[in-house]
């Protein structure tokens, strides 16, 4: 029963079936200072990487490389079905959508179901000096009458809706400075 919960497969014009591999929700979250420094480089001198945690559901999560990551994870199986799988907050290259090449790093947390309706799920992302930025997300998701899924993530941060690409995406940009803190960057992808 729960591997048909898992699998959903629709009958298509045709007589195809077909396997929806829904995407999940992540948070995605990168941070330069006004110098335009990947605070999460790590041959950077003055990154921040050692100092940051995430807070969800009362537990904090440190921020572990990729590598770290598949080395917990060893073992566990593979399906040929796309299924979330939880990992924490992971450090991990960026790489840029126009020209698909490393531009730095970025911050993942998640990864959430993608099928899961939230009303909104909150986490807080704690940095140095004292710092602290409230990201949320709401998702709706229903399969339609042609067997097709409708799905609709907004993001959120300090409880303000993201009207930018970012509160499609998840993808948050911030830049800090001594004066202003953290502050979010809008984002646009064309």
């Amino acid at each position: 029963m729960m591997a048909a919960c898992l699998f959903t497969a629709c009958d298509v014009e045709g007589g195809s079936d077909v396997i929806w591999d829904i995407a999940p929700v992540n948070f995605c979250i990168r941070i330069t200072d006004s110098g335009g420094h990947d605070l999460l480089d790590s041959i950077y001198q003055e990154n921040i990487i050692k100092d940051v945690t995430v807070s969800y559901q009362g537990e904090d999560y440190p921020l572990m490389t990729e590598q770290e990551y598949y080395k917990k994870r060893d073992g566990l199986s593979e399906t040929r079905a796309y299924l979330p799988v939880f990992h924490g907050l992971l450090l991990r290259q960026y790489w840029g959508y126009r020209t698909f090449s490393a531009e730095g790093f970025e911050m993942e947390f998640g990864e959430f179901d993608g099928e899961e309706n939230v009303d909104k799920r909150d986490i807080t992302v704690n940095l140095p000096h004292n710092q602290h930025l409230h990201l949320a997300y709401k998702n709706s998701f229903r399969w339609k009458s042609n067997g097709s899924p409708s799905k609709k993530t907004v993001f959120y941060l300090n409880d303000q809706e993201l009207k930018d690409d970012a509160g499609k995406s998840g993808y948050f940009n911030f830049c800090y400075s001594q004066a202003n803190g953290y502050e979010y960057v809008p984002s646009k992808i064309k």
